[in-house]
């Protein structure tokens, strides 16, 4: 059984989660087990690609075998996620920067953010675009934090059903970030800029 939040601290280690098909490969993984056959069918690689990526992220803890099956004579692993969600820590934020594979990805995923306001029938004009994504940056950095410190602050989360321990995480993050004064400028900044 995975764990249900695993905090990532080695940057080695995050920096893998900058490629696509690793973070595809652990996103399967934590909803099921499978072995390389079914990981490389489902993502139509081939099969020693996906052994590559397999042991690089079960060198990285980050997901183990479970299981082995006879397959045509052959000895078939299986492997699941060590956890249910993998979170970079917010302290390797300024190290990972200097990675140039891994500071496109999040720059990438915050500037998508961007176009994907649209579902909220959000539209950012072209001449806010660049403070809005600093704006999101400020706040995304900070709810990344204020996560972190609640989930570490969890004595025994093993002892919560999860339909209770994720809210309960959610409140938290809710009541710590309420104390942080620059997300809530940053918050009332953005809510203005984008008229919502």
């Amino acid at each position: 059984m995975s764990a249900d939040i695993k905090i990532i601290k080695d940057p080695e280690v995050a920096k893998l989660l900058a490629d696509d098909t690793r973070r595809r490969i652990l996103h399967m993984l934590r909803h099921k087990e499978m072995s390389p056959a079914d990981l490389a069918k489902a993502l139509n690689k081939n099969y020693s690609s996906i052994q590559h990526h397999l042991n690089q992220l079960i060198g990285a803890g980050l997901v183990t075998q479970t299981r082995e099956e006879k397959v045509r004579n052959m000895i078939q692993p299986y492997y699941h996620a060590t956890a249910h969600r993998f979170i970079i820590s917010y302290s390797l934020s300024e190290s990972l920067q200097k990675d140039d594979e891994y500071a496109q990805y999040q720059d990438a995923v915050l500037r998508n953010m961007i176009p994907g306001l649209g579902i909220f029938n959000v539209d950012v004009p072209d001449a806010k675009k660049a403070r809005t994504l600093s704006l999101i940056r400020k706040c995304v950095d900070a709810e990344r934090r204020a996560f972190e410190e609640v989930v570490e602050r969890q004595s025994d989360p093993g002892t919560l059903e999860k339909q209770v321990q994720r809210p309960l995480l959610q409140l938290m993050t809710h009541i710590t970030l309420a104390k942080d004064r620059e997300h809530a400028a940053a918050i009332q900044e953005l809510t203005q800029l984008l008229d919502i």
